[in-house]
């Protein structure tokens, strides 16, 4: 065994390697090289983003209004109440929302008649979420993303290592000279005759730190052929290496080691919002595209009214034309007719495009794009009231916006670039430290023994300093680190903006197309109405005036144009509710819709210096 010293040594040296080793610690020289000033800089800039954050959201609701506005639905006009006892008979009268669902509309590409398919708008929303092509791609994003969270935390996983060999060696060298007696020299030729045998392993880790752990063992079977020269032969070597590399300025800490896996973290969250969002797009664009399709037939429905109210007042005048009909009268009624028939065929074509649009957002195997299907909407229009509340849904808006957190997102990665680049400007100053054992007899067992033991032990330490003079590449990247964080949150104001504007915007149509929802329906009333006097005074005519004619026409048309417009009003009111889930984050939840993506464990932090 060795001297008592020499044991007490070794044993100080391995237990302040092993002290070095746990992941949370702190530079033993982080106290002088850090300007504490700089330090009390960052965390009062962090302080100042952190209220710049809050202060975004607070200037835009400040003067918003805190009560809702008083509700808008169905009111009971002079209209209403002056016509109210023709009222059913009024709404008999001209395009009849009732047969949306009887119409025939697309333009047919074959000679088979087109299947036909009753969809209702949750059956489409939810076809949509399962099978549209944008959400899948960001699924797929999502995943990519997710696969670089998973190996960007891999580079702390143990990592273990094996080996062995054989080596044959015959090689010779130069021979010594060894002087005899009588004057004679005797030449000990030198032949390296072995045969040798390796075997080996390790197993090593990254820290959190910032360091590298390492340790290994080795054993060797050395094997020499030329007999009685050497001993131990054959001979068992073995040794185990403990090394530990540490950076203690520049590199070092969890904020640094780390900023890779919270970066694919942030990625990864990134990827989930993108997700959300183009998911709330998807929805939006089924509710909208529905309605639109609903809008749609029912200009054709308007459109074949037109046509077969026309065929019946140019057939009237067809069997007066010996009578007091006269040509030009009937030319007119006959044109008027064709142009009707124009606007069917464009109706259809409208029609078979709103069709078509809808099933390239739903994507259904079911309903693919080249299929010729009549897709039917089974759903109505809601004419529920509505009442806007601008606070509440600001406020929702900025808990729920995809676009808000993204922004976020984008904050804490800006810190956790300004963190790494903060302490890039710090010198280079690594320890390597390394503690080694070593064994060597005649069997395996032995040279093993010799390592228990711990008599043949080596250790060093060392450290390695280096730093740019003037620095000046380290304190651009601070500088473009910090300049980027002003950016994002340049970009959070921007997007705190844009979500309120778009919130507003859905406010304003939602109020504004539920009273055109009121108007046009008291409009239509009229229109009705207008049509009814006029086929009224038109039994009493003794002869019908190309004025009278013409006045029918139009009249006909204006009662199919105010049913066009009540419609378009219906459609564009809930396009409009479809937008303002869209834009406060909620069209997921208001619809049914369960989103569950898997979360990075960890926590944002917009305050990070």
């Amino acid at each position: 065994m060795r001297n008592r010293p020499t044991v007490i040594v070794r044993r100080l040296f391995i237990a302040t390697l092993a002290t070095a080793l746990p992941a949370a610690c702190r530079s033993p020289l982080s106290e002088s090289a850090v300007d504490m000033a700089g330090v009390q800089q960052e965390a009062a800039m962090g302080d100042r983003f952190e209220a710049a954050i809050k202060e975004s959201t607070e200037r835009q609701v400040a003067k918003a209004p805190a009560t809702p506005s008083a509700p808008v639905g169905k009111s009971e006009t002079d209209v209403d109440r002056m016509l109210s006892a023709r009222r059913d008979e009024l709404n008999a009268t001209g395009p009849q929302s009732a047969s949306l669902s009887a119409v025939t509309g697309v333009v047919s590409l074959s000679t088979e008649t087109p299947a036909r398919v009753m969809l209702s708008l949750q059956s489409a929303i939810e076809a949509a979420v399962k099978n549209n092509l944008d959400v899948q791609t960001a699924r797929l994003g999502q995943s990519i993303n997710q696969a670089d969270l998973d190996r960007a935390d891999a580079a702390f996983d143990w990592v273990v290592g094996a080996g062995a060999g054989f080596r044959r060696v015959d090689q010779p060298s130069v021979g010594i000279l060894f002087p005899g007696s009588g004057g004679t020299t005797t030449v000990i030729p030198s032949v390296s005759n072995q045969r040798n045998w390796n075997f080996g392993g390790s197993l090593g880790k990254a820290t959190t730190s910032g360091g590298q752990f390492q340790i290994s063992a080795e054993t060797n079977r050395l094997d020499n052929l030329t007999d009685g020269v050497y001993t131990p032969d054959p001979a068992w070597s073995s040794a185990v290496h403990l090394g530990f590399t540490q950076p203690l300025l520049r590199g070092f800490g969890s904020d640094v080691a780390l900023s890779q896996v919270r970066l694919a973290e942030n990625n990864d969250r990134l990827a989930i919002e993108e997700l959300r969002a183009r998911l709330l797009d998807v929805v939006a664009q089924t509710q909208q595209g529905y309605w639109q399709l609903v809008s749609a037939r029912a200009r054709l429905v308007s459109a074949e009214w037109l046509v077969k109210v026309g065929e019946e007042v140019r057939d009237v005048l067809a069997k007066r034309r010996e009578f007091d009909t006269t040509v030009a009268q009937y030319a007119n009624a006959v044109a008027t007719v064709e142009s009707r028939k124009a606007l069917v065929l464009e109706a259809r074509r409208r029609l078979s495009e709103a069709g078509n649009a809808l099933k390239a957002v739903i994507n259904s195997p079911d309903l693919p794009v080249g299929g010729e299907v009549d897709v039917v909407p089974s759903d109505a229009p809601s004419q529920a009231d509505f009442s806007a509340n601008l606070r509440q849904s600001l406020d929702t808006a900025f808990a729920n916006s995809p676009r808000i957190k993204q922004a976020l997102i984008g904050i804490d990665s800006a810190s956790i670039g300004v963190t790494v680049a903060d302490n890039g400007r710090l010198p280079q100053l690594d320890l390597a430290t390394d503690v080694s054992w070593f064994g060597l007899r005649d069997s395996w067992s032995d040279s093993a023994s010799d390592i228990t033991d711990g008599d043949y032990v080596n250790y060093a330490a060392a450290l390695q300093f280096s730093q740019a003079l003037g620095n000046r590449a380290a304190e651009a990247s601070y500088l473009e680190a910090r300049l980027r964080r002003s950016q994002a949150v340049v970009a959070y104001d921007r997007a705190v903006q844009g979500t309120v504007l778009a919130v507003k915007n859905a406010l304003i149509d939602c109020v504004s197309f539920r009273q055109l929802v009121e108007q046009n329906r008291t409009f239509r009333l009229a229109q009705a109405e207008n049509l009814r006097a006029l086929l009224v005074d038109e039994k009493t005519l003794a002869a019908l005036t190309p004025e009278f004619l013409q006045l029918k026409f139009q009249l006909q048309n204006g009662l199919a144009q105010a049913e066009d417009q009540y419609f378009a009003s219906l459609v564009g009111y809930q396009s409009a509710l479809a937008a303002l889930q869209q834009a406060t984050g909620t069209g997921l939840e208001a619809n049914r819709i369960e989103f569950n993506p898997p979360m990075p464990p960890k926590e944002l932090d917009i305050t990070r210096p």
